[in-house]
């Protein structure tokens, strides 16, 4: 897998929704959260990744009512999404096992 900033992107937004749709502001705060703010995804890099997902028919999105506020797009992975997760998954689970070994650090 190519190590680039917009794979990396890729794979964090499907992660974020990997356990249920969110929209856009879900996904960054759940990034930051879970990461105690190690990982973040500024809003100018997550709707393009968000909008090429979608493309990519790796994700589907709806507009949602939001109780008194305007409508929101829900973003979720479809079946096509969670199987590119899987693989991305153990991409990065290598390459963190090779990071570890390069660390000095049993994986």
């Amino acid at each position: 897998m190519a190590d680039s900033g917009k794979t990396r992107g890729r794979f964090m937004v499907l992660l974020a929704l990997d356990d249920g749709p969110k929209h856009g502001y879900e996904i960054a705060r759940y990034l930051d959260h879970t990461t105690g703010g190690h990982v973040t995804l500024s809003y100018g890099a997550l709707y393009p990744i968000l909008h090429r997902l979608e493309k990519d028919k790796l994700v589907s999105a709806r507009w949602q009512d939001a109780s008194g506020t305007r409508k929101k797009k829900v973003y979720a992975l479809t079946d096509k999404g969670h199987a590119a997760l899987v693989e991305e998954r153990e991409d990065y689970d290598a390459q963190a096992e090779a990071m570890a070994k390069l660390l000095g650090r049993s994986a």
